[in-house]
């Protein structure tokens, strides 16, 4: 079974981010997993943690009863918009065993507004975030770096900062759902943003890398820890950096119960309502699109694709084929340098 499962418990969302890989709708849709279906086919089948994300599970009345029950078995996590989270919400999230809370922030002001498509919406969730930390529930900022936001990375994380959160989660942005290639940031810029996450880590700052793959190698070459890597249990993490997590480890349920690698890649892998959840996660499928070893190009000869394996999400949503070579990494395997075919006469 994976370590982590994100559930997608509605598309229901008040605010419009430019990015939303889930495509938010100002109301919930009719199809949802019911409090009992998610009950049982899915909290009462894993092992490891449990995020609750939407859309904003705020919108579901009945998203607390839900979390009383998955957090009296798994460690259960939060990640809502920030839209709604009063000081009464707060107090429900600590009250339902909820351990962490996520919540957006993707720059100053003006940027954060911007991207999430909502005036005053940095506004609302800095007076949640405030709230969270009241109730000394675990709190982790999220931040998407995009064209957007890419050329004030010292100003998002002075921004970022003034929370005091107690983690600070980067995601990198990948063309699916709401978002387009012309919204990604450069490969070389990545390469920036790596080098900056590394010094602030050696800052001391407790920040980490999502969906960026790149960072393990990034930070391998640097004589960094790599992560490990176990057939059966997917790719760890380490040093702030974790490999594609796409059936490595990770399933992403959607609202309506489909089961996703990821949930930025949309090759569907089967639907708890006629399937089990650990019998779709070790499905053919499952294991294909998570194998390392049947990865083509660089991707498939590079020293560290157990670890890294490239974005699976990022090169389907380009080329349709899940094992394809991963064009946003501009490193070259050491390999390369020796076997003539990679060779420029």
């Amino acid at each position: 079974m994976p370590s982590v499962v994100v559930w997608e418990s509605t598309k229901a969302c008040d605010f419009n981010c430019k990015h939303c890989r889930a495509f938010s709708l100002k109301e919930r849709l009719p199809d949802e997993l019911t409090a009992h279906e998610i009950e049982r086919h899915v909290i009462d089948r894993i092992h490891g943690m449990f995020v609750i994300s939407g859309g904003d599970a705020l919108k579901r009345d009945d998203i607390f009863e839900i979390a009383r029950y998955s957090s009296s078995r798994v460690m259960t996590a939060l990640s809502p918009s920030g839209s709604r989270i009063s000081k009464d919400v707060a107090k429900m999230i600590k009250d339902a065993g909820i351990k962490a809370v996520s919540i957006s922030i993707d720059g100053p002001e003006t940027i954060h507004d911007s991207f999430r498509g909502v005036q005053g919406a940095f506004r609302i969730s800095s007076e949640a975030i405030k709230n969270v930390k009241e109730e000394g529930v675990w709190l982790q900022i999220n931040t998407t770096i995009s064209k957007f936001n890419i050329d004030y990375l010292d100003q998002v994380k002075e921004t970022v900062m003034s929370f005091y959160p107690d983690s600070w989660d980067i995601f990198v942005l990948i063309p699916t759902g709401r978002a387009t290639k012309s919204m990604e940031i450069l490969p070389i810029q990545n390469e920036m943003l790596m080098l900056k996450v590394r010094q602030w880590r050696k800052e001391g700052l407790n920040v980490r890398m999502t969906c960026n793959p790149y960072f393990v190698r990034f930070s391998a070459v640097r004589g960094d820890v790599i992560p490990g890597y176990d057939p059966e249990k997917g790719r760890g993490s380490a040093g702030g950096a974790r490999g594609c997590m796409a059936s490595n480890g990770f399933l992403f349920i959607a609202y309506n119960g489909d089961v996703y690698p990821c949930g930025f890649l949309p090759i569907k892998l089967g639907n708890v309502r006629e399937e089990r959840l650990d019998e779709i996660y070790n499905s053919p499928l499952s294991k294909e699109v998570g194998d390392p070893n049947l990865l083509e190009g660089k991707c498939g000869i590079c020293e560290y694709k157990l670890y890294c394996g490239g974005c699976r999400a990022r090169v389907y949503s380009k080329t349709k084929n899940i094992h394809a070579q991963d064009d946003f990494c501009l490193y070259h395997p050491k390999v390369m340098y020796h076997d003539k075919r990679f060779q420029i006469s």
